[in-house]
């Protein structure tokens, strides 16, 4: 039954990933930049909706596949970097009290966000410190 939504549920996570990292890194330059339009409460709704459906998206795809995150190291992995992203991302957009310390949280929210992208698509928690000659 779920499984022949599958196809559809991966399709509508992968779009809303790049979607609500595309809008989290507009909205992290033009802070940087000096433009606050991107900061403005319609905005941050959107974002707090896309970023809803992703959640909603992915528990789908959990109960479609019926795979516990607890027990599956890089979603496990992925789970650590996505709680750690979002304190970067506030730290970055809101909290962080300096010009320069909103652009290192901001690089290190898309530094998490890269390897999380990296993990699942590697099904690997090194995802792509994989590849580093150690």
């Amino acid at each position: 039954m779920l499984i022949d939504w599958y196809p559809h549920i991966k399709a509508a996570h992968i779009g809303l990933v790049h979607t609500s990292g595309a809008l989290f890194a507009m909205r992290g330059i033009a802070l940087q930049l000096g433009f606050a339009g991107l900061q403005a409460r319609p905005v941050r709704v959107l974002s707090q909706l896309i970023d809803s459906a992703l959640l909603v998206a992915a528990i789908a795809l959990l109960i479609t596949l019926q795979i516990n995150p607890l027990t599956t190291g890089w979603l496990l992995a992925k789970l650590g970097l996505l709680v750690a992203y979002i304190g970067f991302g506030v730290m970055a957009l809101r909290r962080a009290p300096t010009r320069a310390g909103k652009a290192l949280f901001f690089a290190l929210a898309l530094l998490c966000y890269a390897m999380m992208i990296a993990i699942a698509r590697a099904h690997d928690p090194l995802g792509f410190l994989r590849w580093l000659p150690w």
